[in-house]
């Protein structure tokens, strides 16, 4: 029950976030790109973790998700935000 409660919060506020910095007239789009980004981020994350495990075991598998973490910090670095109030015109 814990690790559920944990996973709804992490998806509503994923969901907020993905609706805070998009703008009205591209909510559509925003959102699917959101959620194919997510799809085929999962799906690269479970073959990368498969593949490196295979080869040497948990610590090159802890490495490598080490790794994907720091790529995805970098990607973030290149968010702006311009306004976080959602409700303010």
């Amino acid at each position: 029950m814990l690790f559920g409660a944990i996973f709804a919060v992490n998806s509503c506020l994923h969901s907020f976030l993905i609706l805070s910095f998009t703008e009205a007239k591209r909510v559509t789009m925003d959102v699917g790109f959101y959620y194919a980004a997510n799809a085929a981020g999962r799906l690269i994350g479970t073959l990368a973790s498969g593949f490196s495990y295979q080869i040497a075991g948990l610590p090159l598998c802890i490495a490598v998700a080490a790794g994907m973490i720091g790529l995805s910090w970098l990607g973030t670095l290149k968010i702006r935000v311009q306004n976080f109030c959602p409700n303010e015109n």
